[in-house]
């Protein structure tokens, strides 16, 4: 059980490093298409026709997998002055308050994409011929991972208001 437990964890951790690098990553070959599309139109006019779909379907699949990311390690935007002044029990109970909300919010987000995902596998992008899945599908992926990170966020609150009672 505990190799098992330590197995998951190291994929779970590479995984984490593996969405990191490929946000990185995209973002990178999104300014390099764009300056690639700018030059393009303006020096040679002739600006290539995926020029505007590419990078908004990339630009998609790295807000929602950066998003994922940073659920994960908890650096999503929150503010913690009421936080900070609460007793351990309290601040347990908001912040698992705040993670059971944003665990519903991505899932009802998740639900409600997945007619959209549906719908875009039949249909096409004009300018590169890709489903319109391929820039519908990372709001679905990218929002069930930040409900799962946000249940480990959950067990995290636990695990800190335990060592808080504990002292």
């Amino acid at each position: 059980m505990d190799a098992t437990l330590q197995t998951l964890r190291r994929l779970d951790r590479w995984a984490e490093i593996g969405l990191y690098y490929l946000s990185a990553l995209l973002i990178l070959l999104i300014t390099g298409l764009v300056i690639y599309t700018v030059v393009a139109r303006y020096f040679f006019n002739a600006a290539p026709i995926w020029s505007e779909e590419v990078p908004r379907v990339l630009f998609y699949w790295v807000t929602f997998i950066a998003c994922a990311v940073a659920t994960k390690r908890g650096q999503n935007l929150r503010v913690t002055l009421v936080l900070e002044r609460l007793s351990p029990t309290g601040r347990l109970l908001l912040e698992n308050t705040m993670h059971v909300l944003v665990i519903i919010m991505a899932l009802l987000i998740a639900y409600y994409s997945w007619p959209l995902v549906r719908l875009g596998m039949r249909t096409h992008m004009l300018s590169t011929g890709w489903p319109n899945v391929v820039g519908i599908i990372p709001v679905t992926i990218g929002c069930v991972m930040m409900a799962f990170y946000q249940l480990g966020l959950m067990a995290k609150s636990v695990d800190e208001y335990r060592k808080a009672r504990a002292r």
